[in-house]
């Protein structure tokens, strides 16, 4: 089965947000990005690729999505080129569905850690946000307004797969979703750079909301009033910020080793 030309041209147009909106549809790049979307049951429409390009140890991924009942359609490097935003093709992509949710699917019962992005407008910070929530478990994220789009083609393939596991909230009014978070018995910790009490000493609740800013302008003070907590990570060099990804790490680092105070 070869992917034809309207298919490509369809395929192309998915870089321009408008369509993707209306679509509903995203298009993920490389082997690797592909085996998470079938390890995270996406909804596949299809697979295109170069056969050409068929990477080693790749071809029991081929067979599985046949299996699945998954089109795979052949092209050629060329055509990737034209359809794909990377540089250098990595020889096969898929057609996804947009997976939808609303800060209420968020906040469930069972959801005892949760990340909120206020603002956090690099499409890469976003989606290296998001590899670092799938990392330590998070139950979700909450991306605030202001920040990159979720279906951005650098927030897709910067977060590797990890925007397939994680539920995600965009366009998210943070203040209205904070104030919400409290009264469901979640604790809002505020992470800010020029916080007085460090996130060492801090105590914590079972159920917790992290919300981070961006590197440049830090959280706003709508969503830090809304916070139980501000918290800051102690600096000991002379480097002015912490990308908001690093900093994402080190306190979800923290809050999954501890027991609640």
């Amino acid at each position: 089965m070869r992917l034809s030309k309207g298919e490509a041209k369809f395929l192309r147009s998915l870089q321009q947000k408008k369509i993707r909106d209306r679509e509903k549809k995203f298009v993920i790049e490389g082997w690797r990005a592909l085996g998470e979307a079938l390890h995270a049951a996406a909804a596949i429409e299809y697979v295109a690729l170069s056969p050409g390009d068929l990477a080693e140890g790749w071809a029991e991924l081929v067979q599985e999505l046949q299996r699945l009942g998954v089109p795979v359609k052949e092209t050629d490097d060329a055509t990737l080129a034209k359809v794909t935003s990377t540089v250098q093709p990595q020889g096969v992509l898929a057609l996804v569905a947009q997976r939808a949710f609303a800060p209420c699917d968020l906040l469930s019962e069972r959801a005892t850690l949760l990340v909120a992005a206020d603002a956090v407008a690099d499409p890469g910070n976003v989606g290296t946000l998001l590899r670092t929530c799938d990392w330590f478990g998070a139950d979700g994220v909450l991306l605030g307004r202001g920040s990159a789009e979720l279906y951005n083609e650098k927030v897709v393939r910067s977060s590797v797969g990890s925007l397939l596991h994680l539920p995600v909230a965009e366009d998210v009014d943070l203040a209205a979703a904070l104030g919400e978070a409290r009264r469901r018995g979640f604790m809002v910790v505020a992470a800010s750079a020029n916080a007085q009490q460090s996130y060492l000493t801090a105590r914590y609740s079972t159920k917790n909301l992290l919300v981070l800013g961006s590197e440049a302008h830090g959280l706003s003070g709508e969503v830090r009033a809304a916070a139980d907590v501000v918290v800051g990570i102690p600096r000991y060099g002379r480097v002015e910020s912490l990308n908001v990804g690093v900093a994402c790490g080190i306190l979800l680092a923290h809050l999954r080793s501890r027991r609640p105070g």
